[in-house]
């Protein structure tokens, strides 16, 4: 045999790895659209901090005008020593100026500082969300793949189901054709074998379509999933502590949002204080009608300004109160926040409870019907039993194990619920 066709031989016969759910983690987290869009948002709040910041230094800009008059205007200001005898006083109809020009606040009142602190506090915000966002992936991910799991599980005990089906067929078949088996037991059993099919077929679709969605959520190629170890307990789950809320970080972000909002009225308090600014300029203004040689003097000056705005028709107070209700608004986001996690945790925990009774009934049930249908299955052999009774036998069997396998990851997927909420996602 060529050595090509004996390399594609090994490569069909070599099982594809399955995937493992802390790779998707992994490739989802480092990959997924929403978490560069989080990225950029910290970088654009560094960004604005940056700018806050430079604010506090001034600018400055190089300047340059031309004016066309009516009538000759001088270069330069008038000084009385150019008013002597025999002095003379540059004019020109077309001047044109050019210099360096520097600005820069002196006194805000504080509204600069604040403005830093928000721009920090904003920062702040864009990276508490960002854990935020990470741990809600993580369980996205994680619920996804106990999904697939479950299905991917039940498929196996699908395809034995259908198996055992189509043994009983086959003997049915052998049965009917010696003249023991009546033909109405063969299409019974076949109607169930293919009906049984049909499930295996609605079960591998929607595995399909769950693979789907992993891949779109993650950028990574899923062929197979990697089985976990799910052991139910019958002992509780982490129970509620009020204290520790403020350590979460979704509670963190409340108190940002409120120290945010607390920033903003002070920065609105700051403009209506007075406002200092110095002002400085250096440059030459030229004429424009003596271009050969060209004419032009020097200036520079140098001043302060003030501003104070001392009535502005209640827009100041309007701005301070608009801050203040955000404020309110911080506070009773944070209020709602915590009567959410609250509700939240104790439904996690009552599915937790809920999956721990479910999966311990059923698997008493599975156990119980197995030996149920083989009980039937040898009343059947020995004539004693009809196949309604042993068909009803088997399909309850499979639906037991079928529930025992939901209710198994249902259990841990309100494990991985409860990760979630408690912020342990990446633990």
């Amino acid at each position: 045999m060529p050595f090509s066709k004996t390399l594609i031989t090994l490569l069909l016969t070599v099982p594809m790895m399955a995937t493992t759910l802390p790779e998707l983690i992994e490739s989802g987290l480092n990959n997924n659209s929403l978490m560069k869009k989080t990225d950029l948002q910290i970088e654009l709040m560094e960004a604005k901090k940056a700018e806050s910041k430079a604010k506090k230094f001034g600018e400055l800009d190089v300047v340059g005008t031309y004016t066309h008059y009516n009538l000759p205007r001088t270069l330069a200001p008038i000084v009385p020593s150019s008013l002597s005898p025999g002095s003379s006083i540059d004019t020109t109809q077309d001047l044109f100026s050019t210099g360096l020009q520097y600005s820069v606040p002196l006194f805000t009142g504080g509204a600069l500082e604040q403005q830093v602190e928000i721009d920090k506090l904003g920062k702040k915000v864009g990276e508490s969300r960002k854990k935020l966002s990470r741990e809600e992936l993580i369980y996205n991910i994680r619920s996804l793949y106990l999904s697939a799991l479950s299905l991917q599980e039940l498929e196996r005990s699908q395809q034995t189901y259908v198996e055992a089906l189509a043994k009983l067929r086959d003997m049915i078949v052998a049965g009917v054709e010696v003249g023991k088996r009546a033909k109405i037991e063969q299409l019974k059993a076949e109607n169930d074998l293919q009906g049984a099919k049909g499930q295996v077929l609605v079960t591998q679709s929607s595995l399909r379509m769950l693979k789907s969605t992993l891949e779109s959520l993650t950028h990574k190629e899923v062929t197979s999933f990697e089985p976990i170890d799910v052991t139910v307990s019958t002992t509780g789950e982490s129970t509620f502590d009020e204290t520790s809320l403020d350590k979460l970080e979704r509670f963190k972000l409340q108190d940002l949002e409120i120290a945010k909002s607390e920033k903003m009225i002070a920065k609105v308090n700051a403009s209506s204080k007075p406002q200092v600014a110095l002002a400085a300029y250096a440059g030459y203004n030229y004429d424009l009608d003596q271009i050969d040689p060209l004419e032009n003097d020097g200036l520079w000056q140098i001043g302060l300004n003030v501003k104070w705005d001392v009535f502005d028709f209640g827009a100041t107070s309007s701005r301070v109160q608009q801050a203040k209700i955000a404020k309110l608004q911080a506070i009773a986001g944070k209020d709602a926040t915590t009567e959410g996690y609250k509700k939240l945790f104790a439904n996690a925990q009552n599915e937790i409870t809920t999956a721990q009774a479910n999966y311990l009934t059923n698997q008493s049930q599975y156990n119980l019907l197995q030996e149920s249908e083989r009980i039937e299955q040898a009343r059947y052999d020995v004539g004693v039993s009809t196949l309604n009774d042993l068909l009803l036998a088997k399909s309850k069997t499979a639906l037991a194990d079928s529930k025992m396998i939901q209710s198994k990851y249902a259990y841990q997927n309100g494990l991985f619920y409860l990760d979630y909420l408690l912020e342990r996602g990446e633990q």
